[in-house]
């Protein structure tokens, strides 16, 4: 399963929910883009060290972005982006767990619902 950004946000903020969903999964990954978004919300170097800990730790694996995936990405953006606000960071995620054919959980579903052949895990954070 490839977390999206917001999976890693809520649980690093603290959220039951994200924390046992992740801890649950078996095969845990990230796309590149995920790590280079949640990056910006680590406020210290010893944030972004406990962060790292974490990915090696539960052994997250971290797909690169490859050509595939971004000629996929691109077309995603050409297709999306005026109709549904399909945004880069969105588009080379959903490329992503295409190309490595596995679910996407994230909280913003809404961002990536129109995107066919992508099978998505919603996440609802708790109250």
């Amino acid at each position: 399963m490839i977390f999206d950004t917001n999976i890693l946000i809520y649980a690093d903020r603290g959220v039951l929910s994200a924390k046992e969903l992740i801890m649950s999964t078996q095969q845990r990954s990230i796309s590149a883009v995920t790590y280079m978004e949640y990056v910006p919300f680590c406020r210290n170097k010893h944030e972004l060290f406990v962060f790292e800990k974490m990915l090696k730790a539960l052994q997250f694996t971290i797909h690169e972005i490859d050509h595939a995936i971004s000629y996929h990405a691109r077309q995603l953006v050409c297709q999306f982006a005026l109709s549904h606000s399909m945004a880069l960071g969105d588009a080379l995620i959903a490329a992503t767990a295409l190309a490595h054919k596995e679910l996407l959980c994230t909280s913003n579903s809404e961002h990536f619902g129109q995107i066919n052949g992508l099978i998505i895990d919603h996440y609802l954070p708790e109250a």
